[in-house]
Order: C-alpha cells, then sequence, then structure tokens
C-alpha cells in the first residue's frame, strides 16, 4: 500500500490541494499527523479536505485549541492570534470534529503521532538526543510524527546486545529511508505542508510564487520512506493573510 503522509496544513489550502493533486497517481491512502488549522487562512476547507481524503487524521496542539480542548494561552502571540481569527470561522461540526481528533494512534505495526509519542501535545523532536528520549519512553518500531515543521529522520539500531547506535538526519528532497529491519527502530518526520520552518524552504516574500509544501511516501510493503518537496503558487493566500492580520512580517 502506498501512503501519502502529511503534517502541519495549517489551513494553507493551495498548499494542501497542490499536494493532493501531485500525489494523486502515487497514493493508496492518506494519513495526516496533525494541525489542520492555525496560521492559514481556510481552516474549513483543509478540515473538510482531511476529512473526506484521509484515512487517519490526528489532532495536533492548534486542532486541539480550536476544538476547545486545550488553553489558547499555551501559544505564542501569533499563533494566538492565528486562532483567535480561526475560531469564528469554524461551524459547531467543525469544533465537534477538531476536538474528538486523536493525538496519537495505531495503524497495523506503525506508531502515528502528532509531537513525540511521549508527549504527542506539546513533545517535539529536533535532535538526536530528543529521539533518544522518545525510544527509551517507548517500545514501537517506527513512530511517524509531525509538530517541528521540519522533515527529518532518526534512527536506532541495535547491532548486538548492549550495542545501540544511531543515525539523524534531515529529509532531502527525495531521500529515501528503510523503516523496515531487525533491530531497527525508525522517527520519520515528513515536515510542513502548509508553513515550512527550515532554512531552504521557510515563506518569504520573494518565495511566494514558488513557495514549498513537504510531505513524503511510504510504502508498507517495502517499509520505505520517501522524502518529497514541492513548488506551488502562495501569492493569493499571503495576500489574503496579510488583509487578515494572520502574516508576520518576513
Amino acid at each position: 500500500m502506498r501512503v501519502l503522509v502529511v503534517s502541519d496544513i495549517h489551513a494553507n489550502l493551495a498548499a494542501f490541494d497542490a499536494v493532493l493533486r501531485q500525489t494523486k497517481p502515487d497514493r493508496d491512502v492518506v494519513f495526516c499527523l496533525g494541525d489542520l488549522v492555525g496560521y492559514g487562512p481556510d481552516p474549513k476547507e483543509c478540515i473538510a479536505r482531511a476529512a473526506d481524503l484521509c484515512t487517519i487524521v490526528l489532532g495536533g496542539n492548534h486542532d486541539l485549541a480550536a476544538g476547545g480542548v486545550t488553553d489558547l494561552s499555551c501559544f505564542a502571540e501569533h499563533a494566538r492570534i492565528a486562532l483567535d481569527w480561526t475560531l469564528p470561522q469554524l461551524s459547531p461540526e467543525d469544533v465537534d470534529y477538531l476536538s474528538k481528533l486523536p493525538l496519537k494512534t495505531e495503524y497495523g505495526d506503525l506508531l502515528l503521532s502528532h509531537g513525540s509519542p511521549e508527549d504527542p501535545l506539546w513533545g517535539y523532536i529536533f535532535s538526536q538526543s530528543d529521539a533518544e528520549f522518545a525510544f527509551a519512553q517507548g517500545s514501537f518500531t517506527r513512530c511517524f510524527f509531525g509538530h517541528t515543521h521540519f522533515p527529518s529522520f532518526f534512527i536506532e539500531t541495535r547491532e548486538n546486545p548492549g550495542t545501540v547506535s544511531y543515525k539523524a538526519g534531515y529529509g532531502m528532497p527525495d531521500s529515501v529511508i528503510e523503516t523496515d529491519g531487525e533491530n531497527l527502530r525508525v522517527l520519520p518526520n515528513p515536515g510542513s505542508v502548509g508553513f515550512p520552518r527550515d532554512r531552504i524552504d521557510t515563506h518569504h516574500f520573494s518565495k511566494y510564487r514558488r513557495a514549498i509544501a513537504r510531505y513524503a511516501l511510504f510504502d508498507t510493503k517495502s517499509g520505505l520512506w520517501q522524502f518529497k518537496r514541492l513548488e506551488y503558487d502562495l501569492r493569493k493566500t499571503a495576500k489574503r493573510m496579510k488583509e487578515l492580520g494572520l502574516w508576520q512580517d518576513d
């Protein structure tokens, strides 16, 4: 089975639709690792797309805040401003949908988590030490996660009893990692569809015409995970965000 793995869409419908169009011939199902809303101007539309097309949708911290589960005071100012704008845009059905999204779930032998599996609401995995802590706290073999907006992977290998080695890396576009192997444990992150934060792909006024969405393709049969990068036009979305007071100064 071919899986499209997306995360951190954040109400950016232009980016989400671009990824969905690009991957239609290459996917059987879609997994969303959370944060459908927040930051962007299209929360209702992104909720509807995910509810219609995704086999699994996790809740992220922004989703649960919009669903009334978590407190807005926990967020940074720019995120709180976006959530304050988002809430009146949602129907009672939207709010109910977001409030019931799980922070993590299992699919076969896969663990799916918005953030770090031991703290899927707020836990970040940015570094090897973060990953080592996550590996130590759980018994999972493969955990797909999001939340950081940074395409990355962390691998734990046990070559001999008592001998553990670790590998961490940036998710270079089209690079492939193996997730299925003896004595292998893996934490891959597809990066953010809506608002990448890595230095190369973060949004900037000079890049609106060719903005970047990050995602991944996963093959359940081979166990191969491939990082993907897509260019799309952000100009109309950026203009609307500025008019609505949702865009931060570059």
